[in-house]
């Protein structure tokens, strides 16, 4: 025998006592209801630099990244803050890269580095050997953040000034929540 409930979570069909097909109303499942460690319908988020933004030499400099392609759950401000503060807690893979405008003019070292909450936390480096490069930098790591307070930016380093080029495939960074903590 096999009955219908038309519950108010959904519609279900039991057939000889067991349910066979079970509807979960929209809405229903969220991160906090999933098991530990399940990433579920986490933050993801992809973004890039624009227009070129001019870096000093010597200086670390946040890179400005101004034009999300997607941001599914509105965690990166790229307006003000230019960073990611994700609203679950886990693990996130967080890749970045940037590349010169132009010819940096003498050999010298190129950085990109991954701060979290205000600090250096995972370095990405290339060391010129031509000053006829447009060098470039890319970090990748899988790094904790607590779903509050922790945040995400992305700084370039450089020995000379240039300017970093504004361009969805050069200078760009997107994340995502790998595993829920």
């Amino acid at each position: 025998m096999t009955v219908v409930i038309d519950g108010t979570t959904g519609i279900d069909t039991v057939q000889d006592g067991a349910i066979v097909a079970a509807d979960i109303a929209a809405g229903a499942v969220t991160q906090t209801k999933l098991a530990s460690g399940v990433a579920g319908n986490g933050p993801a988020f992809g973004v890039y630099r624009s227009t070129n933004q001019s870096i000093a030499a010597t200086t670390y400099t946040k890179i400005q990244f101004d034009t999300e392609e997607y941001d599914t759950a509105n965690c990166f401000d790229n307006t003000t803050n230019y960073r990611f503060t994700p609203n679950v807690a886990g693990y996130y893979q967080i890749n970045a890269a940037w590349q010169a405008a132009s010819a940096i003019g003498a050999a010298g070292q190129t950085a990109i580095i991954i701060y979290k909450n205000g600090s250096a936390f995972k370095w990405g480096m290339y060391a010129g050997l031509s000053s006829a490069e447009n060098y470039s930098a890319v970090a990748s790591s899988l790094i904790y953040c607590n779903g509050t307070t922790d945040y995400i930016e992305i700084y370039a380093y450089i020995g000379n000034a240039n300017t970093i080029a504004g361009n969805q495939a050069y200078t760009y960074v997107n994340g995502f929540l790998a595993r829920a903590a």
